[in-house]
Protein backbone atom coordinates (compact mmCIF):
# COMPACT_ATOMS: atom_id res chain seq x y z
CA UNK A 1 0.00 0.00 0.00
CA UNK A 2 1.17 3.55 -1.00
CA UNK A 3 0.58 7.24 -0.89
CA UNK A 4 -2.47 7.94 -3.85
CA UNK A 5 -3.79 4.03 -3.64
CA UNK A 6 -7.60 3.77 -3.05
CA UNK A 7 -8.98 1.78 -0.76
CA UNK A 8 -12.18 0.57 1.01
CA UNK A 9 -12.37 -0.95 4.22
CA UNK A 10 -12.11 -4.88 4.61
CA UNK A 11 -12.97 -7.70 6.22
CA UNK A 12 -9.84 -8.92 7.38
CA UNK A 13 -8.85 -7.96 10.61
CA UNK A 14 -12.47 -6.61 12.25
CA UNK A 15 -16.05 -8.06 11.14
CA UNK A 16 -18.67 -5.37 11.89
CA UNK A 17 -22.35 -6.15 13.29
CA UNK A 18 -25.43 -4.73 13.52
CA UNK A 19 -28.05 -5.96 15.78
CA UNK A 20 -26.34 -9.28 15.71
CA UNK A 21 -26.01 -10.01 12.01
CA UNK A 22 -23.14 -8.78 9.92
CA UNK A 23 -22.94 -5.65 8.56
CA UNK A 24 -22.49 -4.69 4.69
CA UNK A 25 -18.96 -3.33 4.34
CA UNK A 26 -18.71 0.44 3.28
CA UNK A 27 -18.72 1.19 0.14
CA UNK A 28 -16.78 4.57 0.45
CA UNK A 29 -13.89 4.45 -1.29
CA UNK A 30 -10.64 6.61 0.56
CA UNK A 31 -7.04 7.76 -0.91
CA UNK A 32 -4.42 7.01 1.03
CA UNK A 33 -2.69 9.95 2.22
CA UNK A 34 0.18 8.85 4.57
CA UNK A 35 1.35 5.18 5.27
CA UNK A 36 4.02 5.00 8.51
CA UNK A 37 5.86 1.85 10.32
CA UNK A 38 4.21 1.44 14.41
CA UNK A 39 6.29 3.41 17.09
CA UNK A 40 9.00 0.49 18.22
CA UNK A 41 8.69 2.15 21.70
CA UNK A 42 4.67 1.61 21.68
CA UNK A 43 2.60 -0.97 23.94
CA UNK A 44 1.30 -2.52 21.02
CA UNK A 45 3.19 -6.07 21.10
CA UNK A 46 4.94 -7.03 17.95
CA UNK A 47 2.15 -10.23 17.10
CA UNK A 48 -0.27 -7.48 17.30
CA UNK A 49 1.82 -5.01 14.93
CA UNK A 50 2.75 -7.71 12.25
CA UNK A 51 -0.98 -8.70 12.38
CA UNK A 52 -2.03 -5.18 11.58
CA UNK A 53 0.45 -3.98 9.33
CA UNK A 54 1.14 0.18 8.76
CA UNK A 55 -0.39 2.69 10.10
CA UNK A 56 -2.18 4.50 7.18
CA UNK A 57 -4.18 7.27 7.11
CA UNK A 58 -7.25 7.65 4.99
CA UNK A 59 -9.10 11.02 3.05
CA UNK A 60 -12.94 9.66 2.43
CA UNK A 61 -15.36 11.81 0.28
CA UNK A 62 -16.94 13.27 3.01
CA UNK A 63 -13.30 15.41 4.18
CA UNK A 64 -13.03 12.95 7.14
CA UNK A 65 -9.33 11.80 7.65
CA UNK A 66 -9.48 8.43 9.48
CA UNK A 67 -5.99 8.66 10.78
CA UNK A 68 -3.85 5.49 12.20
CA UNK A 69 -5.71 3.40 10.57
CA UNK A 70 -4.54 -1.07 10.52
CA UNK A 71 -2.96 -1.57 6.91
CA UNK A 72 -4.09 -5.00 7.21
CA UNK A 73 -7.93 -3.57 7.41
CA UNK A 74 -7.95 -1.41 3.87
CA UNK A 75 -8.75 -3.27 0.58
CA UNK A 76 -6.85 -1.73 -2.41
CA UNK A 77 -8.99 -1.19 -5.08
CA UNK A 78 -7.03 0.88 -7.50
CA UNK A 79 -3.52 1.42 -7.08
Amino acid sequence: MKVGDLVVQGTKVLKLYEDGKPKAPSKNIGTVIAVRPHDPDSNIPETWRKNLGRLVDVLWPSGKISEDMAENSLEVIND
